[in-house]
């Protein structure tokens, strides 16, 4: 009877499971692919499906805290005919001026908080990567809207405060560019929702 090589039988032993791994690996694959195809007829292999679901939610936000809130701090303003960071300041510039502390008050008691759900609302939403910039854009202004409104808030409601339009306006300004940055961020948003689905 002829001799095996020496290490011939590891050697098999590591050959035959070399090819179990191999097979492991395959399945594995193949495991990876079936799931991917479940999920891909599941969600009916639609990206419209899901770029559709997120833009009325994103849209509804706007409307029910960012609008509502413009809608309560500027009263009797068409919103439709605030387009440029001049035509807000012009309209806030008014009410500061001629009502002071009273405007003040009336922002901080009835219209700021309608702007304090729109962060932890669009952190529930899963975001795809080509929104998710300009998602956290929105949020980032929303945030400094706040800020700036209240700093605003602080400065017209001082005891004895002397009024100085230069002094306001700084205040306004940062207003107005956060209302720029969110409107942007958001036109962004519904620029990259229409690509997807396929709209003008």
């Amino acid at each position: 009877m002829a001799e095996l090589p020496i290490g011939s039988i590891a050697d098999d032993e590591a050959a035959l499971k070399q090819g179990k791994g191999g097979m492991l690996i395959a399945f594995a694959l193949i495991g990876v692919a079936l799931l991917g195809g479940a999920f891909f007829l599941l969600s009916g292999g639609d990206d419209a499906r899901v770029y559709g679901e997120l833009g009325r939610k994103i849209n509804g936000l706007r409307q029910a805290h960012f609008d509502l809130f413009w809608g309560c701090a500027l009263p009797d303003a068409n919103l439709k005919d605030i387009k440029t960071n001049t035509d807000l300041m012009t309209q806030l510039e008014g009410r500061v001026a001629e009502k002071g502390a009273a405007y003040a008050l009336h922002v901080r008691d009835k219209c700021l908080d309608k702007l304090t759900d729109i962060e932890p609302q669009l952190d529930t939403l899963i975001i795809p990567a080509d929104l998710k910039p300009n998602v956290d854009a929105m949020k980032d202004a929303t945030s400094k809207l706040r800020g700036s409104f209240s700093a605003l808030i602080s400065y017209l409601d001082t005891p004895d405060l002397k009024y100085d339009a230069d002094s306001a306006r700084v205040y306004l300004q940062h207003i107005a560019r956060a209302w720029f940055d969110f409107k942007q961020a958001h036109a962004a948003i519904n620029k990259t929702l229409k690509a997807k689905l396929g709209e003008p």
